[in-house]
């Protein structure tokens, strides 16, 4: 029999996770596991409880039963704790419209116990990876919404987490700004956990080698891509027919 911290060992566990919206029951009694230095996408269409459940990781919301662990910590018990061990983007981040990266990311390192040469170093490994060196001094205000999701990127990774959460991350870019994004993505991804919401197919197969498809807040396949596509034929065939969609 397992023990309960070989229940809940790996970088995500979520266990019969259940949550209400009144009501409305966003998440049915789902239960996911994910190894380290996997990258998985949490495909769904709209309302199928992506981003309830990306939110209950995060500790914005409580669910109303079940639990989620960050490498076996309890986030609703240990949210501090837990959260120190991960980086996310969820929904379309927003700065303070007067400050630039370089003002901003040196804030938020600050809020996270970051200081001196470690902060100062680290601000500058993230704006190059995600490509704003250029626009280091230049107020958030002239931003694009495709160059303010850089800057949601770099703050996720200011203090290198081995867990990145993204919901949505590209939402809103052009064909050039996606690219761009999968290239960040694929670049951290071969050394840290990302878990990766979405309803964009292609984007997510480029990414993922694994995804989990969840509908009505209910897991439905939680598989390799490639094993989808040969019971399926496709990735897209897989999708439509286990949310009930039609080609």
């Amino acid at each position: 029999m397992n023990s309960s911290s070989d229940r809940t060992h790996g970088p995500i566990v979520i266990e019969s996770l259940s949550k209400y919206y009144n009501k409305f029951l966003a998440l049915d009694n789902l239960s996911l596991r994910i190894e380290d230095n996997e990258n998985i996408g949490l495909l769904g269409p709209n309302g199928a409880g992506k981003s309830t459940t990306l939110k209950i990781l995060c500790g914005l919301l409580r669910p109303s039963s079940g639990a989620a662990y960050i490498d076996g910590i309890n986030v609703l018990e240990k949210p501090e704790q837990a959260l120190s061990r991960i980086g996310a983007v969820v929904e379309t981040p927003e700065f303070y419209p007067f400050f630039t990266p370089k003002e901003i990311l040196n804030y938020l390192g600050r809020l996270r116990g970051m200081q001196g040469d470690r902060l100062r170093r680290r601000i500058e490994e993230v704006i190059g990876l995600v490509g704003l060196k250029e626009w280091v001094t230049v107020k958030v205000e002239k931003f694009s919404r495709g160059m303010k999701q850089r800057l949601g990127v770099a703050q996720a990774l200011l203090h290198d987490p081995p867990i990145l959460i993204l919901d949505e991350p590209a939402l809103g870019l052009d064909p050039r700004g996606m690219v761009e994004f999968r290239e960040i993505i694929e670049k951290v991804g071969k050394e840290k956990t990302v878990f990766f919401a979405s309803h964009q197919l292609v984007e997510v197969a480029q990414i993922c080698k694994t995804v989990a498809i969840i509908d009505h807040g209910r897991l439905l396949a939680y598989d390799d891509i490639a094993q989808l596509e040969r019971k399926y034929q496709s990735l897209e065939r897989a999708y439509l027919e286990l949310t009930g969609g039609s080609l």
